[in-house]
């Protein structure tokens, strides 16, 4: 299977394994638009977080929570959390631009974030049930831990990190594929390594 999530190179140092758990990685995030950037990658091949079982779920949601608190630790405010899902149906319209789950966690708060939850139709969620796999997703935990989900908004790929690129004043440099942002990497790699022993 074609997929950099499969068959992630740990020799790079932009695959520095952060933290590790039965069902997840948590990586240094490619094109860190910000000094503390980090993705929670499934394990198992999966198209969105809408398909874990109930344990793996109950898996993410204590890294979401390890992760908001270390953040604060850290940046001395909560994070940011999102993930783009795409449904398990064949559709040529995907809301992330690899197929493969992903949970996006940045160092960075929303200065328009009422005009992004109206723009984005955002609606408050309780929990992740909510997620679904029949349709294109963006879920979204704001530094409040409030949870939201769309299932109404233009697919654009990474548009999470456009708008994020927008408010930082460079939105020419929102693609992960054109800018890794290397030095935050090795910062957010530094940042963490107390915490997960990556010494060893």
């Amino acid at each position: 299977m074609d997929c950099i999530f499969c068959n992630i190179d740990k020799t790079k140092l932009e695959n520095t394994i952060i933290d590790e758990t039965a069902n997840f990685l948590v990586l240094p995030a490619v094109g860190s638009l910000v000094e503390g950037y980090l993705l929670i990658i499934s394990k198992r091949h999966l198209n969105s977080m809408a398909e874990l079982t109930k344990e793996e779920k109950e898996e993410y949601q204590f890294l979401i929570n390890k992760y908001r608190t270390l953040f604060k630790k850290y940046y001395f405010k909560y994070p940011i959390i999102f993930e783009h899902g795409s449904p398990v149906i064949d559709s040529d319209i995907k809301a992330n631009s690899v197929l493969h789950a992903h949970t996006h966690i940045v160092n960075y708060n929303f200065i328009d974030e009422i005009d992004i939850i109206k723009q984005l139709n955002f609606k408050q969620i309780n929990n992740l049930s909510y997620l679904t796999k029949d349709k294109n997703y963006i879920m979204y935990i704001n530094h409040n831990n409030t949870y939201y989900l769309s299932n109404n908004f233009e697919p654009i790929s990474q548009i999470m990190r456009i708008l994020i690129a927008k408010e930082l004043g460079y939105e020419d440099k929102f693609d992960w594929k054109k800018d890794m942002f290397i030095e935050n990497i090795i910062d957010t790699i530094k940042k963490f390594k107390k915490d997960n022993n990556l010494d060893k």
